[in-house]
């Protein structure tokens, strides 16, 4: 009787295995998410601090369409080494171009507001997304900023007003507009990334190419105002400069892109104010001059950052406990196994004792 014996275990094995699986793939996954997100954020203030170095002599439009055409190139090149097409599949392609379009406008209002006013006032007020995305949870990080920002206006205002291509208050208003299409990139990204097979390259394309669309549209427009006019020589170092905003950027919308495949939106709109973090190590490693007020600020976005990511995991792991202990009772009784008796009392339970019977 070895054989029935054999035949009875091997349910017990298969179930378990099958129940064991979904909770570490799906806490795995989350920590992917959190982990490519941080990464993008860093990967956005590099490309923020260089946007600093290209406008010493690089105009704005120069920064912007300069930027579009080499991300575009670097993307395009990637698609085109794999044979396969940018375009994603025909019933995404909405959600992909409004997410492309609310990208780009984020991107270009983002790089006119850091090129008119320092970079730390210009990083703090475009971290206020996570109120347009998700109204609860951010009131710590959104101290933190308010604290940074205070900490560098007074400093910079006098200072830098009269250089400035454009009215500080109207790149407040760009910043925060920004914030708000970054919030909407967020939310479509999203959309067509959560249970869904589509590569990450595909969202990124979209947004390049809609950023190199518009900023082409835009150009003759806005060519002979303050916006295409440079402050001075170009050099081998504003352009390499350049080459490593285009890189940073695609590579921060890659990773973002990729963790919003993982965590949702709101999370993601949260992790990424530690790009503001990010931004004043920079500047105390490449400038040496940060104060007490932005570190009380840049420490309380990153409290706030870290308790609602900490508690969005706990969330996901009790929702993973949850959802799979239904599934240990609907047909294999309460230890996911199948009783022996109920095999035995099965006509294909006798056909297999029977033939074990007579191989033995």
């Amino acid at each position: 009787m070895t054989g029935t014996i054999r035949t009875r275990s091997q349910p017990s094995v298969v179930a378990s295995h099958e129940e064991s699986d979904p909770k570490p793939h799906h806490c795995s996954g989350h920590v992917r998410g959190i982990l490519a997100t941080l990464l993008g954020a860093l990967s956005l203030a590099i490309a923020a601090l260089l946007v600093k170095v290209c406008a010493k002599s690089l105009s704005t439009l120069d920064i912007l369409c300069g930027r579009a055409i080499l991300q575009t190139c670097f993307v395009g090149v990637v698609f085109l080494t794999r044979c396969e097409s940018p375009w994603g599949p025909r019933n995404l392609r909405g959600w992909l171009s409004l997410r492309g379009f609310l990208g780009c406008c984020a991107v270009v209002f983002y790089f006119m507001g850091i090129i008119a006013l320092p970079l730390s006032d210009s990083i703090s007020i475009y971290s206020v997304k996570p109120i347009f995305a998700a109204l609860l949870g951010a009131c710590l990080s959104l101290c933190g900023c308010i604290l940074v920002a205070k900490e560098e206006h007074g400093a910079s205002k006098s200072k830098h007003a009269a250089d400035l291509y454009l009215d500080p208050v109207i790149a407040v208003v760009l910043l925060l507009l920004a914030a708000l299409m970054a919030a909407g990139t967020t939310i479509t990204t999203r959309k067509v990334m959560a249970g869904t097979a589509l590569k990450a390259e595909v969202p990124v394309w979209y947004f390049c190419f809609m950023d190199l669309l518009l900023l082409g549209i835009a150009t003759p427009f806005v060519y002979g105002t303050s916006f295409g006019k440079r402050s001075g020589d170009i050099s081998w170092q504003h352009l390499v400069a350049l080459a490593g905003v285009a890189i940073c950027s695609v590579l921060g919308q890659q990773l973002f892109t990729l963790g919003l495949r993982h965590i949702p939106s709101a999370l993601s709109t949260l992790l990424l104010q530690m790009e503001t973090v990010d931004a004043f190590i920079l500047q105390i490693v490449f400038v040496g001059k940060v104060g007490p007020m932005s570190l009380v600020g840049a420490s309380l976005i990153c409290i706030g950052t870290a308790s609602l990511a900490l508690f969005e995991l706990r969330e996901t792991r009790r929702d993973a406990e949850s959802d799979s202990s239904p599934l240990s009772g609907d047909s294999c009784g309460a230890s996911g196994s199948i009783d022996s008796r109920d095999l035995e009392s099965h006509p294909v339970g006798h056909a297999v004792e029977e033939e074990a019977e007579h191989l033995n």
